[in-house]
């Protein structure tokens, strides 16, 4: 976890990250340095107020606190005085002497050889989305930055359920006329779930696990594949059968 401090002074606005979980915010000096210099301000203290970071056990997420130590002109919060700690957030206001400062927490990219499969698939997602022009957007995109949808509908012919203890995604959009006809007749009863990867193999892994928790097997799948390359997604829209429910 690290701040990123937003610092404004007459105007000009310039950002700051640290990930010290206390920091001396101030004036430096050739004989003593701050963590937070607000040079040229000189209506700041040389040691104005500390931001810490303190963990809150009871809703179990970080906390930015402010600390004034004792300058001359105090420490403002959303204008009031600061003269016990304070918790602040992003939306806050932070004003020594002459600047302003508003504090944010800033959780450091997660690895991904670390990452869950959900995170992996949120991630990529989130990327893609982020990578998808806007409905109107103020030059028109060459047709080469155009993200494309391309549709790969593999079909095969759908194999019995498995064993319970071995389920195994199929990548068929179509089922059999024997399957077809018991599901018609109301023989199976079946359930949809839908699953986004960024590749086959991990769609794959994802809809296995979701049979093996909830004791289906996959008895057809749709698979899309949105965009190419590094920014590929994959969706599919998978039906199982449910014994349980028989």
């Amino acid at each position: 976890m690290s701040f990123e401090i937003e610092i404004t002074f007459e105007g000009e606005t310039r950002t700051l990250e640290d990930s010290k979980p206390e920091l001396t915010v101030g004036r430096s000096t050739p004989a003593a340095a701050v963590d937070v210099d607000l040079s040229p301000d000189k209506s700041v203290s040389r040691k104005h107020f500390l931001i810490k970071l303190e963990y809150n056990m009871g809703s179990a997420k970080n906390e930015a606190w402010i600390v004034d130590l004792g300058s001359n002109r105090g420490t403002l919060v959303n204008g009031e005085p600061v003269t016990d700690p304070v918790k602040v957030s992003r939306e806050d206001v932070v004003q020594a002497g002459g600047s302003e400062l508003r504090v944010k927490l800033k959780r450091p990219p997660k690895n991904k050889s670390k990452m869950s499969f959900q995170e992996k698939v949120a991630a990529r997602s989130s990327k893609f989305v982020q990578n998808t022009p806007d409905s109107t957007p103020e030059k028109p995109s060459k047709p080469k930055d155009r993200p494309t949808k391309t549709a790969t509908s593999e079909k095969h012919e759908v194999t019995p359920p498995p064993p319970m203890d071995e389920p195994v995604m199929t990548s068929s959009d179509e089922i059999t006329p024997g399957l077809m006809a018991a599901l018609t007749a109301g023989a199976y009863q079946t359930e949809c779930a839908g699953f986004v990867a960024y590749s086959i193999e991990d769609l794959a892994t994802a809809a296995n696990r979701y049979a093996r928790e909830n004791k289906m097997h996959a008895i057809s799948a749709s698979v899309v594949q949105e965009g190419k390359g590094s920014s590929a997604c994959f969706r599919a829209l998978v039906v199982f059968h449910n014994p349980n429910s028989d």
